[in-house]
């Protein structure tokens, strides 16, 4: 599996938030996007602090997510149903009028 994560939120991961970072990721079999999230923040610790609420473990309100091209609404993307071979794009969420 494929993971991008744009500038700005790569800032925890140590890149400084101007360049975007690709992590490719094993899955085994169909899990859902929050669990498979969950259990990389072992091996990345940032994605609990730019991506997901450690504590809770909800997606967090500026985030934004792409998966195979298609935007997932946050109060059902770590629902989503990923394996191998998907993509995925997070990016910071664009609000306003």
């Amino acid at each position: 599996m494929r993971l991008e994560i744009v500038p700005w939120l790569t800032q925890q991961f140590g890149k400084g938030g101007s360049s975007r970072l690709i992590l490719e990721e094993d899955v085994d079999g169909t899990v859902r996007l929050g669990d498979f999230l969950a259990s990389l923040a072992g091996k990345h610790p940032a994605i609990g602090v730019a991506i997901l609420d450690a504590g809770t473990g909800r997606l967090l309100e500026h985030v934004s997510i792409v998966h195979n091209g298609t935007a997932l609404g946050s109060s059902t993307a770590l629902e989503e149903l990923v394996e191998a071979g998907d993509s995925f794009v997070f990016l910071p969420a664009f609000s306003g009028g």
